[in-house]
């Protein structure tokens, strides 16, 4: 009796198991299912984080999209998308911090991950756009050796966004910033670095009003548009010009926490002016 149950057990074992080639190659099927679903339903949830980061960006809701950019990051690590997305956030945390530590920790966490999204995603002129601007941020945090290599990489950057796709608005401005401080805010190093590594890329007062003027035509609802603008033309000496950036910033409706600190600057110059 005891030896009958023995082999009925020993059947099952091989109809489950290695005595069976074809339950074993069901099993198999059925193992490689599961992980091609998982694998799926992952990938989805990705997706669904990486969008819904993409809408909290857009509400001005910068540290929960850092947070859902984490989530997928764990998901997805080599994802250079949530990278790129990941660097424009914390590009975004440096004008929202207080101190100076803080504003350099956030630019070159903005940078090192700027850096890994471009070389991942070498013709993405988001990725261009994101770099540029985490050499920007960093730039007026830097000694002066690393301030003249960046600035430079800002130019370069930011123009092969602007080869890759001429649309980019966040490429205009960049462009727009580095042509007025080169003239106006930073002549002494242009020269300084015009001495020590030759010539430096052409800059211009035109080439400035030229770039604000674009990023404005291609996104006029973006805040920082108009109001780096206004600050320009104040320097450029156009109050008048300046004036009716000032009061465009004062009616749009604002987005993220630099935008109503432009408001808040508005309303001082409006007062002025």
């Amino acid at each position: 009796m005891l030896h009958e149950a023995s082999k009925r057990r020993s059947i099952v074992v091989k109809t489950n198991g290695e005595g069976n080639p074809g339950m074993k190659r069901i099993s198999v099927f059925l193992f490689l299912s599961l992980l091609f679903c998982s694998v799926a339903f992952a990938a989805e949830d990705v997706d669904r984080l990486i969008s819904d980061a993409e809408q909290l960006e857009k509400t001005g809701d910068t540290d929960t999209a850092i947070t859902v950019l984490k989530m997928a990051d764990r998901l997805s690590p080599d994802n250079a998308e949530i990278t790129k997305l990941l660097a424009r956030q914390y590009v975004l945390k440096v004008d929202d911090a207080t101190d100076l530590a803080a504003k350099k920790g956030f630019a070159e966490m903005a940078l090192d991950l700027a850096r890994k999204a471009a070389d991942k995603l070498p013709n993405d002129s988001e990725a261009r756009v994101a770099l540029a601007a985490a050499y920007g941020k960093l730039c007026e945090l830097v000694d002066g050796k690393s301030k003249i290599e960046y600035s430079k990489q800002v130019y370069f950057e930011a123009t092969r966004a602007l080869r890759l796709n001429p649309a980019s608005d966040f490429g205009h401005l960049i462009l727009a910033q580095w042509n007025y401080q080169m003239v106006f805010l930073n002549p002494f190093l242009k020269a300084l670095t015009e001495i020590a590594y030759g010539q430096f890329p052409p800059a211009s007062k035109e080439e400035a009003i030229t770039h604000y003027k674009k990023a404005i035509e291609l996104a006029p609802e973006r805040i920082v548009h108009h109001a780096e603008y206004a600050k320009a033309l104040d320097v450029m000496g156009d109050p008048i010009g300046a004036r009716q950036q000032w009061i465009k910033v004062s009616e749009l409706k604002p987005i993220y926490a630099q935008d109503k600190r432009y408001q808040v600057m508005a309303m001082k110059r409006l007062e002025t002016h």
